[in-house]
């Protein structure tokens, strides 16, 4: 065989190994292409799914809201007052729903201390309030009692909840916080000046740490453009008495709890019954005191917590109960805000 044939069959040989590499190749990559498709298509189905899951939580949420309203106005009248007896107190329960479950807590906003209430009047001539109101006074007293660590006087923190609040740039005392105060900040803001539309703006507070704001929330709630401090005595409970030592400077914690545990089973309906209880008996109420003790509530807060196949919603809502005894949504928060 001359080496004219040998290099004539070489060269097509060759150039079928390069075909076939080119091939191979092309198959590769398309089998990339492929499984990328396959992952992105399985990630969009997934996340389709999720967010069908959340939507219908968030719709039982809503649903447990609806309810809330409805059996909040055939429990309350304008008559009756407001107790832990009526179906709207009940704790603890859980409905089964399709592929979930709606719960739902309902409390009186009259038995914490509205942290709106520590706002300052205006100030007619121009000056700084420097004496506390009774609603701050009894809010000085409620973090004395039982915030002992918190990482600065009492005094200070309540004149600082008070200055973020008013609509004034003055301090009202020396240990208070202002605007330039929070614009001089490595990350630098400004302080409201209005009222606060959740109690967890008190995170913003100069110097308030985490621990002080977990150990203070249990005992206070935001009322949305309400500056008023009344306290349902029908509604407190044990874990919540304090606040009415923090009223009474003379009533102790447990002459509190003492006076909760005593209460009747439907509650007071007049300041008399209450100032005729044993706890009260060597106790002389002041006039501001027994302006902020009432026996009904208007503003109510309601947690309602739904779960759907894998997914969960926490829907935070504040109502109001108006004069015609229809119940109003105030405010609405989406998830967990401590």
């Amino acid at each position: 065989m001359s080496s004219k044939q040998t290099q004539a069959r070489t060269i097509p040989t060759k150039q079928r190994g390069v075909a076939l590499i080119a091939v191979l190749m092309v198959i590769a990559i398309v089998v990339i292409i492929a499984a990328s498709m396959t992952s992105r298509l399985r990630l969009q189905i997934q996340r389709q799914q999720n967010i069908q899951q959340q939507t219908q939580a968030f719709w039982y949420a809503m649903a447990a809201e609806q309810f809330s309203r409805v059996l909040l106005a055939r429990t309350i009248t304008a008559e009756e007052t407001v107790n832990l007896s009526q179906d709207w107190a009940q704790q603890g329960a859980t409905f089964p729903v399709d592929n979930g479950t709606i719960a739902g807590e309902i409390t009186d906003l009259r038995s914490c201390f509205n942290i709106n209430a520590l706002q300052n009047a205006s100030s007619e001539n121009g000056t700084a309030k420097v004496e506390f109101s009774p609603a701050q006074q009894a809010f000085q007293r409620l973090l004395e009692l039982k915030l002992p660590d918190l990482t600065m006087p009492a005094e200070y923190l309540t004149a600082r909840i008070a200055d973020w609040l008013d609509e004034d740039s003055l301090l009202m005392t020396s240990g208070s916080a202002e605007q330039d105060d929070y614009a001089s900040l490595a990350y630098p803001y400004y302080a409201a000046n209005t009222l606060m539309a959740s109690k967890s703006e008190l995170r913003v507070i100069l110097d308030l740490t985490p621990a002080d704001y977990q150990a203070l929330a249990p005992y206070v709630c935001v009322i949305p453009d309400d500056r008023s401090l009344l306290i349902n005595v029908n509604t407190l409970t044990e874990q919540n008495a304090v606040l009415l030592s923090a009223l009474i400077p003379t009533l102790t914690e447990d002459a509190a709890i003492e006076f909760i545990n005593s209460r009747p089973e439907t509650g007071f309906t007049t300041l008399e019954d209450v100032t005729s209880s044993a706890a009260f008996a060597d106790i002389t109420l002041a006039d501001d005191v027994k302006s902020m003790l009432v026996f009904k509530s208007e503003y109510f807060n309601l947690t309602a917590t739904a779960a759907y196949l894998e997914s969960g919603f926490v829907l935070t809502s504040v109502l109001k109960k108006t004069d015609n005894n229809k119940i109003k949504v105030l405010a609405r928060r989406f998830g967990d805000h401590g």
